[in-house]
């Protein structure tokens, strides 16, 4: 597969799972006062588009568990997580993508104001 295969396949399934993340965000924002956060998807098999189950992932110290679940009954493309940010602006979050196409590894993230970096490549820094 290529780069621009994994984004044909991946991109209308990112637009339908980013419209359920901000719906939740904004339900929990507004029942809670803060966003959710996910950790990132298991990567058992992700890898050049290949599909792969929408797994919850919570982080330990998550509270109100019920509300963060999203409901996503497709298989996804890619692996996902959602983190969270507070600051001078305010709070926010952003969730970000990640696949492997080959031995190169691709990600693409969306915060809360829509701003997306679009798909670039991840150069893993080696120790």
């Amino acid at each position: 597969m290529t780069l621009l295969e994994l984004q044909q396949k991946a991109n209308p399934v990112l637009a339908n799972i980013w419209s359920v993340i901000q719906t939740r965000q904004a339900t929990y924002f507004a029942n809670h006062g803060k966003y959710f956060q996910l950790l990132i998807t298991p990567d058992t098999e992700v890898a050049d588009g290949a599909d792969s189950p929408f797994t919850i992932r919570h982080p330990s110290d998550a509270q109100f568990i019920v509300d963060i679940d999203v409901p996503w009954a497709s298989t996804i493309p890619f692996q996902i997580s959602v983190d969270t940010t507070d600051g001078p602006d305010g709070h926010g979050y952003s969730a970000t993508v990640t696949a492997k196409v080959g031995v190169k590894i691709y990600q693409r993230t969306r915060d809360h104001t829509n701003a997306d970096t679009g798909w670039s490549e991840i150069i893993p820094l080696v120790i």
